[in-house]
């Protein structure tokens, strides 16, 4: 047999306390017995008296012994305490069903209490043995008594009986044993659900304590990740106040170099361009080129420091942003007005696409039109077929494309089509004098409009652009 309760020693302080309660209704039982004249039964005053004062040691000793191995953890000294209650309590009914008469007194009802109690301290099979001991104890005492053996013991206050009383006091202890195992099991199945209940509970009890600890512990790193982003925050701030002094400096730097060199730059165009004018009898072919290759670079450098400028001013926000609603296709017109001499000369086929209706666009005329200047110009420089400019509207966005068959982008350099100072390889075998910041810049300025550009090409055979514009801001 093994303990049922989950804490044994809380099952044993229970059988001990709940001890205290029947013994003396038993004691006032034996009593009463003394008055029923037709009782048959030897329990004098004295033997009560020492019965009752041996339980009461019994059970204070128990109680001792249960508190000293509570103390020492002993999972198996409690196992044998347990059993040695339930034994107790046997022996105890057994002499108190002999004193009273035997199985023909009311003693023989004492034994449920055992069998209850060992529900307390075992399974369902520890209850079914001891109900199984209580009905051999019962049985025996009827037996010993037929066959004479209880008038040799103390107390014996029987008479002889016939084997017809014997079956009729028999058919007595059978419905008394099967009770017993009725009761014994009944109540094991109940205390079997108790214990499920009870393992149940203490699952549940458990899944507690864990989702606790967890949440303990998800706090403990929500607090040290929220002091980590507390202290990374300050840094960054730190870090942003750097920037935004180096920014700072940087963009004074290249505005004082950027200033600095075209002083001498444009004095350098001024004396190339009064040389090519005035030389022009006077130098030589070979001169003259030179002086025009050195007049194009000083050009091309000027160029690169207005788009440098640009680019510092769009990047620090000093280049300010004035919105007006204008008409794309007057824009768009105006613009290829400037370009219709290069347009003939090269033979290429323009042609302008606008959807009907199409209703005016919020921008800043002036970056808007350093935006369509700067895709129409690489259109015409990188072509020699056709150019198509289409404007539409997509929901709450207006959107340009503007796609030429020139030479189109190397597919293993589209991730870079964007970046300051790129060009792609064919663009600069067929125009090495370009700066590399002009798609930078007009993607910049749409950003800045609210608007995104994306770009499709095919090396060789065509590239397109696409932006779009909000209608309104």
């Amino acid at each position: 047999m093994r303990l049922r309760h989950n804490n044994k020693f809380e099952a044993n302080k229970w059988l001990i306390t709940a001890r205290w309660f029947y013994a003396p209704a038993i004691f006032v039982m034996g009593l009463l017995s003394r008055l029923d004249p037709l009782g048959n039964n030897y329990f004098p005053v004295t033997t009560m008296v020492f019965l009752f004062f041996s339980f009461v040691l019994v059970n204070l000793w128990f109680w001792w012994r249960v508190k000293k191995i509570e103390l020492q953890n002993d999972s198996i000294s409690i196992n044998h305490l347990a059993v040695s209650q339930i034994l107790s309590e046997l022996v105890f009914f057994l002499v108190i069903l002999h004193l009273t008469g035997g199985v023909k007194s009311v003693a023989p009802i004492f034994f449920f209490i055992p069998i209850v109690s060992s529900i307390v301290l075992f399974d369902v099979l520890g209850s079914l043995v001891i109900a199984f001991v209580a009905s051999i104890f019962v049985n025996g005492i009827l037996f010993l008594d037929y066959f004479g053996y209880l008038k040799k013991i103390y107390g014996y206050t029987g008479s002889p009986f016939d084997f017809g009383e014997l079956i009729v006091r028999l058919m007595t202890i059978i419905i008394y044993t099967a009770v017993y195992f009725i009761v014994g099991a009944l109540a094991g199945y109940l205390s079997s659900i108790i214990k499920r209940r009870e393992g149940l509970l203490v699952e549940d009890k458990r899944k507690a304590q864990l989702q606790s600890e967890r949440l303990r512990l998800l706090n403990n790193e929500y607090n040290d990740y929220a002091r980590t982003l507390v202290r990374r925050d300050l840094e960054l701030r730190e870090e942003n106040q750097k920037i935004t002094v180096l920014d700072k400096e940087k963009s004074e730097f290249v505005s004082t170099v950027a200033h600095q060199l075209r002083t001498p730059l444009s004095a350098i165009k001024w004396t190339l361009d009064i040389l090519l004018k005035e030389g022009e009898d006077s130098l030589s072919s070979d001169q003259k080129a030179l002086v025009m290759k050195a007049y194009e670079s000083n050009e091309r450098i000027i160029n690169l420091i207005k788009d440098m400028l640009g680019v510092d001013r769009i990047e620090s926000g000093g280049s300010g942003f004035s919105f007006f609603e204008i008409n794309l296709l007057d824009l768009i017109n105006n613009i290829l007005a400037e370009f219709k001499s290069q347009i003939e000369l090269k033979g290429i086929k323009l042609q302008v696409n606008e959807q009907t209706g199409m209703p005016k666009v919020s921008m800043d005329p002036q970056k808007m039109r350093a935006v369509l200047q700067n895709l129409i110009e690489n259109a015409i420089k990188y072509t020699t077929k056709s150019i198509t400019i289409d404007i539409k509207i997509e929901g709450r966005f207006a959107k340009i494309v503007v796609s030429d068959d020139g030479i189109g982008v190397p597919k293993e350099q589209h991730g870079d089509i964007f970046k300051r100072f790129f060009r792609a390889e064919n663009a600069m075998r067929r125009d090495p004098d370009g700066s590399g910041l002009g798609l930078f810049i007009v993607r910049s300025i749409i950003q800045r409009h609210g608007g995104t550009i994306t770009f499709e090409s095919i090396e060789g055979q065509k590239t397109k652009f696409i932006f779009t514009l909000p209608l309104q801001r």
